[in-house]
């Protein structure tokens, strides 16, 4: 089978790594897969699929609205000829209508964040509501929760709306063994700096761990519009010191092993790739329950699941922080609950999810 994946650009975030995960996967299990980026801006992510031999086509989009793109693809998608085209985030705008025009049927999108978020504004909305409601794209859910959120925001049954969890490469993973505290005390946040990761929170809930663990260190991972910002308010909450900004990684797993405690006070998420990672990793984990993160952990036996509200984030983790027996027990069960999410199930269940529908039309 070739399958076309479309995709803004390769930043670093879940749905780009997601796009990446399931790229390598098909390919293992024997299918073609081409990638589209939107923009002309190759990044790390990017190069490194290009050394792996994966093929990328760069369309060079413009900012905004850009109905080029349709034409753009549709030529595209007539010269590859793929089974199955699937989109990621706002690039299905483009591509389902280039997908018809070029004759193919078969279109599925991934909605990577509850439906209400994922769609921005009533256009994005319109759009993606027709495409579901013809039929000419299916959308498919990260995990039960957003499938509900897909069925009420576009008002489907969910037996038209399939749940395929995403998926890591586990065997990528360095598994924490060693649950004694580091000397500092390790805290860690991998994320994008916008206003769904909820940093400025995190920050404050920060402030208050150090009153009960002084020399304690926070470790962010990651870039975005509010990097500058973050950074200022540790400065004005006289925690500078202690926060440790390490930029965007490509190979996060070594930071994951060093880590005692992975935090992810979100607003809301779908099925955070990070978190993903963090359990693949054996690492304690204190969570904000948002999203999909209550279909992959359970509060008190995999995770500590919390509101996103400071007080809350910070009282989770100085219970960790206090007690490694029960850092222990949650990063073994929180390991154990990763194999759900390995990107071979992953693609095996999106490989399942195209069949049907090309052995249909």
């Amino acid at each position: 089978m070739k399958i076309v994946q479309v995709i803004p650009y390769f930043c670093f975030g879940g749905a780009e790594t997601m796009c990446e995960n399931l790229t390598y996967a098909l390919r293992n299990l024997g299918h073609t897969v081409v990638v589209v980026s939107l923009y002309d801006r190759p990044t790390p992510i990017s190069r490194r699929m290009e050394e792996a031999g994966v093929v990328i086509r760069f369309l060079n989009k413009k900012p905004g609205m850009d109905v080029s793109m349709v034409p753009k693809l549709r030529a595209l998608f007539r010269e590859e000829k793929p089974d199955v085209v699937h989109t990621h985030l706002d690039t299905i705008k483009y591509a389902v209508a280039a997908a018809r025009l070029a004759g193919i049927k078969n279109c599925v999108h991934t909605v990577h964040n509850v439906a209400e978020k994922e769609a921005e504004g009533p256009v994005q909305k319109a759009i993606n509501g027709l495409y579901f409601s013809l039929g000419w794209s299916v959308p498919v859910a990260l995990s039960p929760l957003v499938q509900r959120t897909i069925r009420d925001f576009y008002h489907m049954g969910e037996n038209r709306i399939p749940v395929v969890y995403n998926g890591v490469d586990l065997s990528r993973c360095e598994i924490k063994t060693d649950y004694a505290l580091s000397q500092p005390p390790t805290l860690l946040h991998i994320g994008r700096f916008t206003p769904q990761k909820n940093h400025a929170g995190l920050l404050r809930a920060f402030c208050r761990i150090r009153s009960a663990f002084p020399q304690c260190r926070l470790r962010l991972v990651g870039d975005g519009e509010l990097l500058e910002d973050t950074r200022a308010l540790a400065r004005s909450l006289g925690v500078e010191e202690w926060v440790d900004f390490l930029g965007s990684r490509e190979n996060v797993h070594p930071i994951l092993k060093e880590a005692d405690v992975f935090l992810l006070p979100s607003e809301f998420e779908g099925m955070p790739m990070t978190l993903i990672e963090a359990m693949g990793s054996a690492l304690p984990i204190a969570a904000a329950r948002v999203g999909g993160v209550p279909d992959m952990l359970t509060d008190g036996e995999s995770a500590l699941l919390t509101d996103c509200a400071d007080a809350a984030v910070a009282e989770a983790c100085i219970r960790l922080l206090s007690d490694q027996e029960l850092r222990r027990r949650l990063g073994q069960n929180a390991l154990a609950a990763s194999a759900r999410f390995s990107a071979e199930h992953m693609a095996r269940s999106y490989e399942n999810l195209y069949q049907p529908r090309t052995k249909g039309e």
